[in-house]
């Protein structure tokens, strides 16, 4: 079994990209908020939990011998000893996408009843530089087991993102004649016990390939977009990922 670990800003694709990768490579468990919370601005753990790497953060959600997740889920298919063998060779995957879509699914998704202010604008720039910077210092530590995935090429071309995965991780896929396998469903915010697939819904790429989203700003907030995130950082990630 290979393990890998994932990081990346909320409404990224991070539960899309665990499904295409678990669903494409048996031998491989991907890990959300196990490990840490995928979400949260720190190095090998999760801040919050005020845990400085994967082993430290082992021993402290380990109670009677069972490990609990950030969800403080009880995770009985990873018992400590297992966790703690697979950090020794643990992979990163990180999940970006570009600046504008992510302020407008995370504005969806946390403040849906609420008007998007200015001010929520520049906290959420603020917030995505912050977190990026660390993930990018994260990354160059660990380069030749990592990779960065833009959300953008994900939904244009699974294929391109997951054979590179596939090679650098020395993956085996279900089948090797086969075509890699794509979830046209929606996969929707999930806990460690497992995905939840929208089975009733079918995923509208064109929407982010299109940049359909532009349509929902307006001309001064996109400008306050522009002006607060970190652009130089922005180049630099999407320079070094797929």
């Amino acid at each position: 079994m290979k393990y890998i670990k994932q990081y990346g800003e909320l409404r990224t694709g991070t539960n899309y990209l665990k499904r295409l990768v678990e669903l494409n490579f048996p031998d491989v468990t991907v890990f959300g908020s196990i490990l840490g919370w995928k979400h949260g601005t720190y190095d090998l753990s999760n801040t919050i939990d005020n845990t400085r790497s994967h082993y430290e953060w082992i021993e402290k959600k380990t109670k009677k011998g069972i490990v609990y997740s950030v969800d403080n889920l009880p995770l009985h298919k990873h018992p400590p000893e297992v966790l703690r063998e697979a950090v020794t060779g643990i992979h990163y995957l990180f999940s970006i996408k570009k600046p504008v879509p992510f302020i407008l699914s995370y504005k969806k998704f946390r403040l849906p009843n609420k008007l998007l202010t200015d001010t929520h604008i520049i906290n959420l720039c603020n917030r995505y530089n912050e977190r990026y910077r660390k993930w990018l210092e994260m990354y160059k530590l660990n380069e030749s087991r990592s990779f960065f995935i833009t959300y953008e090429s994900l939904i244009r071309d699974i294929n391109h993102v997951l054979l590179n995965i596939e090679l650098r991780f020395g993956l085996d896929k279900l089948s090797p004649e086969a075509s890699y396998i794509d979830e046209t469903n929606p996969v929707n915010a999930s806990t460690d016990i497992g995905l939840i697939i929208d089975k009733k819904k079918t995923f509208n790429k064109a929407y982010y390939l299109e940049e359909k989203y532009l349509d929902e700003f307006s001309e001064s907030q996109l400008n306050i977009i522009d002006n607060n995130i970190d652009q130089g950082l922005l180049e630099e990630i999407y320079k070094v990922g797929l």
